[in-house]
């Protein structure tokens, strides 16, 4: 498949009282260093995507065909980028990654171009879904993904040690940092039967309807599959990121050891700072159990994962005693919205 051509784009900024004509274009072998340099000045060393950070490692993310990257350039001058990320053959979404500007090119309505510009590509390709993270201590990347159609659906808490990044905005007194997921459904518009505990099933189903897709929600099952099938093992992948001190767990099928497993897991990363984010699959009755099990652990709903693959899954979240200032996230009213919701999901009412 072939990207979309270059496009020519005018823009003007009133705090600079200057206009000019940008290119948006696909990245080319010989823009890696351009592209690092991006990152260098608004993160420093602290970006979390190492690749970024390496010429050849960049290159190969690129010739595998997972990262797809397009540039916004002034005369030869590369100004920010935007990255997409591809994750066939295990999953049928396509994240909107990392969208960096340099500072002299702020100001022109640039990121909002090259959002336009690269989901265009991204909807070529014929995902399930565009999923997006955007930060919390500012709400101009989540503005520009809803004014594209996309749907707040989760949060991310505890992906980064706060007091190790490095930004040019005010990140807000939080011991650790946390992202604003969006979802906008392409391919898949119908989620299906899933299995959603009664304590969140309205949070899950305001979610669905806001995604506008349909959604067959059941808060019980046969009671033999409530449980975990007897004697089956869990499948599941673990991501361990000693610098960040934060887990990811992905469960792929659930077993009566689930618990007991994920228990070691966060038993031997208990230090202060340790978060974990576990992706639990709804897509059958023994995740009502399941998730019964995880929040007396410690492991809260955050919102949804929809959408992703063929199976429908939950965020939940642990967060142990590491401090989140709300009040200092800046959001949009619609997560907003979401994040008081979550946060009374808490008290098992919907």
């Amino acid at each position: 498949m072939s990207d979309t051509k270059e496009r020519k784009v005018t823009l003007f900024s009133k705090k600079k009282n200057d206009e000019k004509t940008f290119t948006l274009r696909s990245f080319v072998y010989g823009d890696e260093r351009s592209v690092i340099e991006c990152v260098r000045e608004e993160y420093g060393d602290t970006y979390y995507r190492r690749e970024y950070y390496d010429e050849d490692l960049l290159r190969k993310e690129v010739e595998s065909g997972k990262l797809l990257l397009y540039l916004a350039c002034f005369n030869d001058e590369v100004c920010g980028f935007q990255s997409l990320i591809r994750y066939a053959p295990e999953e049928s979404r396509i994240e909107a990654a990392s969208q960096i500007f340099k500072k002299a090119y702020r100001g022109y309505g640039l990121p909002f171009e090259l959002v336009k510009y690269t989901y265009e590509i991204a909807r070529d390709y014929h995902p399930s879904c565009i999923y997006a993270s955007t930060v919390v201590f500012h709400s101009i990347t989540q503005n520009m993904c809803e004014l594209v159609g996309m749907v707040p659906v989760a949060f991310n808490l505890g992906s980064h040690l706060t007091s190790a990044m490095h930004n040019s905005f005010w990140l807000g007194d939080s011991e650790k940092y946390a992202q604003a997921i969006l979802i906008l459904p392409v391919d898949k518009k119908n989620a299906g039967r899933v299995y959603i505990h009664e304590d969140i099933a309205g949070k899950a189903a305001k979610i669905y309807a806001d995604l506008g897709v349909d959604a067959d929600i059941a808060t019980s099952g046969d009671d033999e599959k409530n449980a975990a099938v007897s004697g089956k093992e869990s499948c599941f992948d673990v991501s361990v990121n000693e610098r960040e001190q934060s887990i990811s767990i992905k469960v792929h099928s659930i077993g009566d050891d689930l618990l007991c497993k994920i228990r070691e897991i966060k038993d031997s990363h208990s230090g202060k700072y340790w978060t974990i984010q576990l992706i639990l699959p709804v897509d059958r009755p023994e995740a009502l159990k399941a998730y019964e099990a995880l929040d007396k652990e410690g492991f809260y709903f955050v919102g949804l994962r929809p959408l992703c693959s063929d199976t429908e899954q939950i965020f939940l979240q642990y967060t142990g005693d590491v401090y989140f200032d709300f009040a200092d996230f800046k959001l949009t009213p619609k997560f907003e919205q979401l994040l008081q919701m979550i946060r009374n999901a808490e008290d098992g009412k919907d």
